[in-house]
């Protein structure tokens, strides 16, 4: 299919827009003493502009009130931006190093949820609970060692799982129930956001920083066009397909198998 795709807005983009469409006369000086009411040099504007230099906060918030909008959307813009800029960043430090990755330390929470679901058996039936725990007693943090799990963090993993359904723990045994964890509290979501820094910086760098890459690794990018009313539909039934193929592939943990963690985002461009 041909066509375009338009660049993502950024913070820069908004600072320059809201400037020109004020008028040819607002040049960079003129719109930081009078509409930004000097609260910023005219230089580290003219930077802003270029993406050179990230807004504060607060003047996010002031632009957002001349542009009679909400500042959450531009806000997220912002904090977006940093990211990407802080994530390039080390990406290029870690490129210009010597080939060879170690491991990357996830978010214990949402890393042991994953793990504790996998080690039970796939047909539901139920297993020792004393057993289910030494399985998951110990989380690999590094590739040559194991890091021992706090009996706190333990009992928090078995609280998660309980409170989403996704295991039953009756008479001494622990049976699963589900396969899929949905963040819901503050402390779930951003244990999964950071898990899933975590392993979409581990699968960047296996593709494009090792000297072989990864063959286990799956990293890809789609993109369409999509009507707007359809969007919850296409949301629904991607969840659908992944939870289906999940089932579909799933297998009791042993020797032969291989952990698999699969985190999935679709999300619009602005």
């Amino acid at each position: 299919m041909a066509g375009s795709r338009a660049a993502p807005r950024s913070i820069k983009d908004v600072f320059y827009a809201t400037r020109v469409l004020m008028g040819r006369e607002y040049t960079v000086r003129r719109f930081a003493i009078e509409v930004l009411g000097a609260s910023i040099d005219p230089v580290m504007l003219s930077y802003i502009e270029k993406g050179k230099r990230f807004p504060s906060e607060a003047l996010v918030r002031r632009l957002a009130a001349i542009r009679k909008e909400a500042p959450e959307p531009l806000l997220a813009l912002l904090w977006r931006d940093r990211i990407i800029y802080a994530f390039g960043k080390e990406l290029r430090r870690v490129l210009h190093a010597p080939r060879g990755i170690g491991g990357i330390e996830d978010a214990d929470l949402a890393v042991l949820a994953s793990r504790a679901i996998a080690a039970l058996p796939d047909d539901g039936s139920p297993i020792p609970l004393r057993h289910w725990r030494q399985q998951i007693r110990h989380a690999p943090r590094r590739a040559a060692h194991a890091v021992p799990v706090s009996a706190a963090l333990l009992k928090r993993v078995e609280e998660v799982l309980r409170q989403h359904e996704l295991i039953e723990v009756r008479a001494g045994t622990v049976r699963r129930r589900g396969r899929h964890f949905v963040a819901e509290r503050p402390e779930e979501q951003g244990a999964l956001a950071l898990e899933f820094c975590g392993l979409f910086t581990k699968g960047l760098l296996d593709k494009i920083a090792l000297p072989k890459p990864a063959a286990e690794t799956y990293l890809r990018n789609h993109y369409l066009n999509l009507e707007a009313q359809r969007l919850p539909e296409f949301q629904k039934r991607l969840d659908q397909m992944l939870r289906a193929l999940a089932e579909e592939f799933a297998a009791d943990p042993s020797p032969q198998t291989r952990f698999l963690n699969v985190l999935v985002t679709s999300t619009t461009l602005q």
